[in-house]
């Protein structure tokens, strides 16, 4: 043990009331005390570790001064809410969590000395220089930490008035504490620094416990977060909610004079192909957006016209921006992805045909014969065109 800490234990031992006189500072601290206790008992499992315990504190601190003094290169390590399971539906909210969420640091050479413990099978001499910590790093000091979580939480008293640390986090890893003040969003925090020695008193190093103790923001958190059930229930709705789809024949030209001039019972020419080319609309407008996995609004679809079972239906020949299938979809019998369209004496339906089902559709009727229509313009009847002026010589370039 040091001077200096000797010097502020004797100063403490003294005079008890002089730290209970500094701002936020708990002299009296049941997490502390069961930390202190429970490290030991970790450490005792851990042959080679040589670990001893030195001073602690436990201070009340604003969000400001929560995570000062920690080193740049320290392990910081996520910890959940008492209690907490991500997995309950309706749970709280991100900014909820955020606030309840606690942390645990470990001091680089006590990383170091994790990992040497775990490769080696003890702490080999003086500390080496501190270094950036990695996942594996991490991943190698979490044992050690689960451990002693589980001994905090049986050593500390029931009836305790301070916050209980939650179980660790999944995957948490935290390169240094510059970026704590934007993960940890709690007003006010319990923080409990323990020192300790490592190596039988070769190397010094430290860890902290860092938990909100912020009534309010406890209070609300333990609301449910009201849109854990709303994005389900509205992707049901949507779901269940009609789609509007129509089958729209290619277009026809007339010409003004021709359309002005229509009146009931006349016919409109279309091609004998026009049949295989129908075009399926979602909502209004046709548009497809390119690269969507699912059918956006407006999409269009390839379709042919048919029947199945007795009633009118298109077949979806090619899915938007698919030309090959649409050039392939010229069977003249339907097969699975039918889309009824309704029938005689049966109201316009959709439905998918089955696709086990055998000789559900059969060959498009053919097309009658349309009759000539009075005042159709035709080739003949067209003007010949004047013969146009031959274009001069282009001049040379020099």
């Amino acid at each position: 043990m040091s001077a200096e800490r000797d010097t502020n234990l004797l100063r403490r031992m003294a005079a008890p009331n002089a730290a209970v006189a500094e701002t936020g500072l708990v002299s009296e601290s049941d997490l502390a005390r069961a930390m202190a206790t429970g490290v030991l008992r970790v450490a005792d499992r851990m042959d080679g570790l040589g670990l001893s315990t030195g001073e602690r504190t436990a201070r009340r601190v604003d969000a400001d001064a929560a995570f000062d003094g920690f080193d740049a290169r320290a392990l910081c390590l996520l910890l959940d809410p008492d209690g907490y399971d991500a997995t309950a539906p309706g749970g709280s909210s991100p900014e909820a969590l955020a606030a309840r969420t606690g942390l645990f640091v470990l001091h680089p050479a006590l990383t170091d000395a994790l990992i040497e413990v775990q490769t080696i099978g003890r702490v080999e001499g003086p500390g080496r220089p501190a270094r950036r910590p990695t996942r594996i790093d991490a991943a190698l000091a979490q044992p050690f930490v689960l451990s002693l979580l589980d001994q905090v939480r049986a050593l500390r008293r029931a009836d305790s008035s301070e916050p209980c640390p939650g179980a660790l986090r999944a995957g948490s890893f935290i390169a240094g504490p510059a970026s704590l003040g934007l993960i940890l969003t709690a007003a006010n925090y319990l923080r409990v620094d323990l020192e300790i020695e490592l190596g039988d008193g070769h190397r010094q190093a430290g860890l902290s416990l860092v938990l909100p103790f912020d009534a309010a923001a406890r209070a609300s958190a333990d609301e449910p977060d009201p849109r854990g059930e709303w994005a389900p229930a509205m992707e049901a709705a949507a779901m269940e909610a009609p789609v509007r789809l129509e089958a729209v024949l290619p277009p026809v030209r007339l010409p003004l004079s021709r359309l002005v001039t229509m009146k009931v019972g006349d016919l409109i020419p279309i091609d004998a192909n026009a049949l295989s080319r129908l075009s399926l609309h979602g909502g209004s407008s046709g548009v497809t957006i390119p690269g969507r996995a699912r059918l956006p609004r407006g999409a269009s679809l390839s379709a042919r016209l048919g029947q199945l079972n007795g009633v009118r239906a298109v077949k979806i020949a090619a899915l938007p921006g698919d030309t090959d299938a649409a050039e392939a979809g010229h069977d003249p019998e339907f097969g699975a992805g039918a889309i009824a369209a309704g029938g005689p004496g049966s109201a316009p339906a959709l439905g998918l045909s089955d696709p086990g089902a055998e000789g559900a559709l059969g060959d498009l009727p053919d097309l009658p014969d349309l009759p000539d229509l009075p005042g159709s313009p035709g080739t003949s009847d067209l003007p010949d065109l004047p013969d146009l002026p031959d274009l001069p010589d282009l001049p040379d370039l020099p």
